[in-house]
């Protein structure tokens, strides 16, 4: 077999199945098309990621818990990024960054807050 046979067999086999072959056809062109206007319409430089430090999405905030003490005494410690509270005596406490401190006067004001106990204090 040569070439010029081959080539005979393929259209053949194209004039046979002309419906099937227009609509194969169709389906990779709209394809072809689809792929290359996706291409097109895509921005060139990607949208960069800010990352805001001061904002801190679903943890608690001073402002919004009521009947916390602002001021630095209390016989409780927890962090507002934290789930659990800590006696001011226990070596954790003192690891908690100032600005993140929330001050409780009793283990039931924290509780009540939604912090349970430190377990390693």
């Amino acid at each position: 077999m040569n070439f010029k046979s081959n080539y005979k067999n393929l259209i053949e086999q194209v004039t046979i199945h002309k419906n099937t072959t227009v609509i194969s056809l169709a389906l990779i062109l709209t394809f072809s098309l689809g792929l290359m206007l996706g291409f097109l319409i895509k921005p060139n430089k990607p949208n960069p990621i800010i990352i805001d430090k001061n904002v801190k999405i679903g943890l608690p905030n001073r402002a919004t818990l009521p009947n916390v003490s602002q001021q630095e005494n209390g016989n409780f410690v927890a962090s507002i990024n934290g789930k659990a509270y800590y006696p001011v005596d226990c070596k954790s406490a003192s690891v908690i960054k100032k600005e993140n401190r929330i001050w409780f006067d009793s283990a039931e004001e924290a509780k009540l807050q939604g912090y349970s106990l430190a377990k390693n204090c």
